[in-house]
Formats: structure tokens, sequence, C-alpha cells
């Protein structure tokens, strides 16, 4: 018996599957990826939306920028930056000849993305930091322009241009306020980039942390620290259910966000994650964090920004998980059959005869 395997593949689609091997000598088991599965449903309604705004923006010559101020403030400005836009002396240029439009509307679609793209680099950047337990103070250019140098080859061209100020300011300030939370609501983190597997709905994903807040909270939404002495709990690797049950507080699952706002979407995926069947540690099965995560009956989203934080808290239910599981049986079979030729059990076909009128 060979030991339990857990890669991370990709579908010639670019959609993320998992394969497992429980080294028993059963077949491997291929599971989507709890992010893949949305996109192969269909963006969200705002990220649409969104995307639309940017395309609009990029062909009149108008720009919603997201300024960041030098201590972490934060506006929205749109106004008109060019006129006539790049976008029309470009295609005034092509004297509508095809090769010339071609490239033009290549070159549209990548100027309407690259806010996104933006946006996705700082809160990648930002995710890794915190990830690593790095002090808000050491985050200066030097720092982000190595993050920034250490992600994938297409993750940085997709971006197009280098590290600027407001970059260093968003992830800096928006670490700054992570730790401003660490502060307010004592935890303790059990696990960090935790990932999950459900064999028998067929996906798997990882999320940012599984956690024990030191405290409750009351009726009207306060948080009650526990009266404990923290110095004498016990390891990190030695918290179990038991534990958690004898002491008190909150076990919950969190994942940081820096998106301008916080969506039902990301509740229904940290639903995904609350409902796996076990935790994944180094390709093994891991016991101890399954029980804490069968446990968990509370996600929640911490929602970091240059400009502050909330934590946003739900409990687990199972209208939530249904709405889940039916669009991973929709994005399971949209990813079995990509093209529908292989659905068809008969085809006719045909084509009427020219005839002169």
């Amino acid at each position: 018996m060979s030991k339990p395997a857990f890669d991370q593949l990709l579908n010639g689609e670019g959609f993320r599957f998992y394969r497992y091997d429980a080294g028993d000598g059963s077949e491997p088991v291929d599971l989507l990826s709890v992010t893949s599965i949305r996109n192969l449903c269909g963006e969200s309604y705002n990220l649409v939306n969104w995307q639309m705004a940017n395309l609009a923006d990029a062909a009149l010559g108008t720009m919603k920028r997201v300024v960041i101020g030098p201590r972490g403030g934060v506006k929205e400005v749109r106004q008109v930056f060019e006129f006539p836009s790049e976008f029309a002396q470009k295609y005034d240029a092509t004297n509508g000849e095809q090769p010339k439009i071609d490239a033009l509307r290549k070159w549209l679609r990548e100027q309407a993305d690259e806010p996104k793209n933006i946006a996705g680099m700082r809160g990648t950047i930002t995710h890794k930091a915190i990830e690593k337990n790095i002090a808000w103070g050491r985050i200066e250019r030097p720092y982000v322009e190595a993050a920034f140098a250490g992600l994938s080859h297409r993750d940085r061209t997709k971006v197009k241009r280098d590290i600027n100020d407001e970059d260093i300011r968003f992830v800096r300030h928006s670490v700054r306020h992570y730790w401003h939370m660490r502060e307010k609501l004592p935890m303790v983190i059990l696990a960090r980039e935790v990932r999950v597997l459900n064999l028998t709905a067929g996906y798997a994903g990882t999320f940012d942390a599984l956690v024990w807040l030191l405290g409750t909270f009351n009726m009207s939404g306060d948080f009650i620290p526990l009266d404990i002495d923290r110095t004498k709990l016990p390891k990190v690797g030695d918290i179990t259910v038991d534990v958690i049950r004898q002491l008190g507080g909150t076990l919950v699952l969190l994942d940081w966000k820096t998106s301008k706002g916080i969506y039902t979407d990301q509740v229904i995926q940290a639903h995904a994650y609350l409902a796996a069947e076990f935790v994944v540690i180094n390709g093994q099965r891991d016991e101890r964090l399954t029980a804490l995560l069968e446990a968990a009956q509370s996600g929640g989203l911490v929602h970091i920004r240059p400009n502050g934080w909330g934590l946003h808290l739900f409990s687990f239910e199972a209208e939530a998980v249904r709405a889940f599981l039916g669009s991973v049986a929709f994005a399971r079979f949209l990813a079995k059959y990509p093209q529908p030729d292989t659905i068809f059990k008969y085809e006719l076909k045909g084509a009427s005869e020219e005839v002169d009128e």
C-alpha cells in the first residue's frame, strides 16, 4: 500500500483540478477546485458589472481610480483623463483594416482587465504577508517589489507595469489593519492555508485559516474575551476539540478578503470548505484538524482594506451548502462535457437545394 497523494492539476481550459490518490489501490479521484466551480457556472453579477464598467472606461477614455492616500485613506474618482480616448485614436488609425481591428480588439480587452489584474496582484501580496506574519512596518517598496517578483509569470505579465506608490500603500496599510484586528480580537490560528476535500461531492480547495477566537459573542454582537492566561495555553499542535470545549471560545473558519466589498459568493465558498469531509496535510488526512473543522459551526470573512478591517461571521447553514452542491454538480457536468457533441444520441442534418426564383 502506497502513501496517499494529493496533487493540483490544470485541465486544458485552465480550470483547476486536484487529484487525490488514497494509496489503497483504488482509482485516483479528480476533484474540481472550489474557485473553479464558480467560474465554470458563470461569473458573479457584481464582477460582470465591474468588468463591463472597466470596458466602457477603456473605450471612452475615462478612469475610475482608487486612490490610496499616505495614511491608507481610500477615494474613488472617475473622470475623463484623455479626449479623444486612446481607443478612439487607435480605432481611427486602423482605417477599417481587419488585422488592425483584430489587434485593437485584443488591446481593448487587456485595458479593460487592468483594474481587475491590479486588484488581484495587491490582494495576493497582502495575503502572502498575512500568511507569513510580516510586520506591517517592514512593508516598504523593497518588500512589495520582491513579493511582486515572486508571483507567477502569468500574474506578473497581467499587470503590465511596475510597482507604484499606491500598490505599496495598499499592502502596507491593509496589513497594518490586519494586525490591529489581531490586537482587538485575541485568537489562536490553528492552521493556515488549510487544504480540504469532499470526495462524495467531488471538490477540493484551500481556505485561509482555521481559528480559535478566545472569546464569545453576546446577543448584541459584542465580543467578550475569555478570562484565561494566554501564556498557559497548549501549543498550537496540541489544541484539540476537547481543549476548546473545556476552555470555551469560538471555533471559526476564516478567509481574508481584500476586495472592495464582501459578497454572497464568498459566504457560499466558505460553506464549501466547512462542508468538506477531511483536511489534508502533506498529502495525508490529518485527523486532529479534521475533527476541529467538523466542530466549527461558524465561518467568517475578514475584510481587510487600507482604511480599516471588518469581521463578518455567519453560522453554518444547510441552505448555503445545498446552493453550493448544486453548482458543483453543474460545474462538473460542464467540465465533463465542454462541448455537447458526446451528449447527443442522434443527429440529423441537411441543407435545402438552391432553386431559381
